[in-house]
């Protein structure tokens, strides 16, 4: 989707992007990870050189073919995954620094942080755009209407 195309680029500047990619499995970000992995280089490297700014990209990467960690049953690959982040600074299936998440979003919980915290200056400025399969688009648009965000979305 492209921002410009919306209409909403000549009326305010784009100040923080949350992307938001579910997937049944981490096999299907390698094509991308390349472009994720420079994104989160070239931010911390803008960080370093200008410590007053904000970030500007979050990446929440869910794998839905993995339940949430509440599952007994996924308690050791929590663990593993917990402490290999910690120890080696980048996440154990795709080598981001952005944490894996397992089992599908909340889309409440991820966009009350959108608009809590640091973010909340943007709170009645927010757009989302989503290409995916319609039962998820249902459920977002829902939930951007909830929070009144503007969306837009992206069919093939």
């Amino acid at each position: 989707m492209n921002y410009l195309s919306t209409g909403l680029s000549g009326k305010r500047r784009l100040q923080k992007v949350d992307f938001v990619w579910v997937s049944p499995d981490y096999k299907s970000f390698e094509w991308f990870l390349n472009l994720l992995r420079q994104f989160e280089q070239e931010q911390e490297n803008y960080l370093a050189l200008n410590p007053n700014e904000k970030r500007f990209l979050d990446l929440h990467l869910y794998f839905t073919g993995i339940k949430h960690e509440s599952n007994i049953g996924n308690a050791p690959l929590e663990l593993v995954t917990r402490v290999f982040a910690q120890v080696a600074g980048q996440d154990i299936f795709t080598s981001l620094k952005s944490k894996t998440n397992f089992g599908r979003p909340s889309w409440e919980i991820i966009f009350n942080r959108f608009i809590s915290g640091e973010n909340a200056s943007t709170a009645n400025d927010v757009s989302v755009f989503f290409c995916g399969p319609s039962s998820m688009g249902e459920a977002i648009k829902r939930q951007s209407a909830i929070c009144h965000f503007r969306y837009f979305e992206e069919k093939f």
